[in-house]
C-alpha cells in the first residue's frame, strides 16, 4: 500500500509575526502628507526663485558691469533685497529640495507598498530636505564659481538653469554625494564612521 503526502497548509487564524520595528500606522499617514506638503511648497520655491535669477539676469544686462541690479523680494517671511549672486545661492537651495522631496516620496511609496517602513527613519524623511537644501546650496556656487561665472559681470539664462539642474541632482543624490565629498575632505571612511551615509540611510533594501 502506498501513501501520498499531502502538501502542508497554514493553520487558519494564525497570522504572520509583527515587526517590532515597523512604523505605526498614523506615523505613515503623518510622512505622507509631509511628503505631499513639501513636494507642493518645494516646487513653488523653486519656481520664485528661478524667476527671481531670471529677472535679475535681465536686470544686471541693463545695468551692465559698473553696476550690480538687485530686487527686493515679498514673501510670507521679512522681505529682503538680493543680488544676482546671492539669487544662486536661493536656486540652488530650492532645487536641492525638490530633489530630495522626489528621492524620498519614491522611496516612501515604495516601502510602504511593501510595509517594510521603519520608525528609526522618521527623522530621515523629515531633515533629508534640509541637508539636501543647503548641500544644493553649495554644489551651485561651486560650479558656478568653476564652470559658468554667472554674476554681477557675467549674465546667462541659460546657466541659470543648468546651476537649477546642478543643485536639483545634489539633492536627487545626496547621500552619494556626501559619500564622495568625504575622502576629498580628509573625513574617516563611511566604512569606519558612525554617521549614516548611503550604506546606512534607507535605501531600496533598507528603508
Amino acid at each position: 500500500m502506498t501513501t501520498t503526502a499531502r502538501p502542508a497548509t497554514a493553520r487558519p487564524g494564525i497570522a504572520r509575526p509583527r515587526n517590532k520595528a515597523a512604523m505605526k500606522p498614523m506615523t505613515r499617514r503623518m510622512i505622507g502628507a509631509i511628503n505631499f506638503a513639501e513636494a507642493i511648497i518645494t516646487l513653488i520655491g523653486l519656481i520664485a526663485a528661478y524667476g527671481i535669477a531670471e529677472r535679475l539676469v535681465s536686470d544686471q544686462e541693463i545695468t551692465g558691469p559698473t553696476g550690480i541690479a538687485t530686487r527686493t523680494v515679498h514673501w510670507w517671511g521679512p522681505d529682503f533685497t538680493t543680488t544676482l549672486n546671492m539669487s544662486l545661492l536661493i536656486v540652488g537651495a530650492a532645487a536641492g529640495a525638490v530633489g530630495s522631496v522626489i528621492h524620498q516620496s519614491m522611496v516612501f511609496a515604495q516601502r510602504a507598498g511593501l510595509e517594510t517602513l521603519e520608525r528609526g527613519f522618521v527623522w530621515w524623511y523629515l531633515l533629508r530636505p534640509v541637508w539636501s537644501a543647503l548641500l544644493g546650496s553649495v554644489v551651485v556656487v561651486a560650479v558656478n564659481t568653476g564652470l559658468i561665472s554667472i554674476g554681477d559681470d557675467t549674465t546667462s539664462s541659460a546657466g541659470v538653469t543648468v546651476l537649477m539642474m546642478t543643485g536639483c541632482l545634489a539633492g536627487l543624490f545626496t547621500d552619494q554625494a556626501m559619500v564622495r565629498l568625504r575622502p576629498l575632505l580628509g573625513v574617516t571612511p563611511p566604512e569606519d564612521s558612525q554617521v549614516p551615509d548611503e550604506e546606512t540611510t534607507p535605501n531600496d533594501d533598507q528603508r
